[in-house]
């Protein structure tokens, strides 16, 4: 019963908004852009510990980069860029580098909606962030190289 309760309850926390289209997701039968099929997909990839600290992990770096960029970067600007540099570098951090890989891609596959201009930059951007969290074993120290690394453009800023 404890299991139940704790997959459930780590589900829940990948859930990161409603779903956003109704492309069907051939290998789950799900439609692609479910929260919901992202944060079971992510239970099965690493786990429901590793999903929880990544959902944390995400609020974290989402939040961080509401705190240092303007809001019209949050999407494709800077603050997008140094959001996903930091969230990889998180993740790399708490939960290691291929854990962060799986769900930064599963991330990406889920979603649907943006060009794939943006999908690129991102996936570019999740990688120097691993890279990051390699090299960086602080949050604070990651922080600070993701910052640089959007100061000096090696983060792609625009897709």
């Amino acid at each position: 019963m404890q299991s139940i309760i704790i997959l459930t309850l780590a589900a829940i926390a990948c859930i990161h908004a409603v779903p956003t289209t109704e492309i069907v997701d051939k290998v789950w039968a799900e439609p692609r852009g479910s929260t919901l099929t992202e944060g079971i997909k992510c239970i099965f990839l690493v786990g429901p510990f590793n999903c929880a600290k990544a959902k944390l992990d995400a609020d974290n770096a989402g939040q961080a980069a509401r705190d240092l960029y303007p809001e019209n970067t949050l999407h494709n600007g800077i603050g997008d860029a140094f959001r996903h540099c930091y969230w990889n570098a998180l993740m790399t951090i708490s939960i290691g580098r291929d854990p962060a890989k799986k769900l930064a891609d599963l991330h990406e596959d889920n979603n649907t909606e943006g060009p794939l201009g943006e999908r690129v930059m991102d996936l570019k951007n999740n990688e120097i962030g691993r890279q990051v969290g390699n090299d960086f074993k602080s949050a604070d120290g990651a922080k600070a190289r993701c910052q640089e690394h959007v100061s000096t453009g090696h983060l792609q800023l625009q897709p």
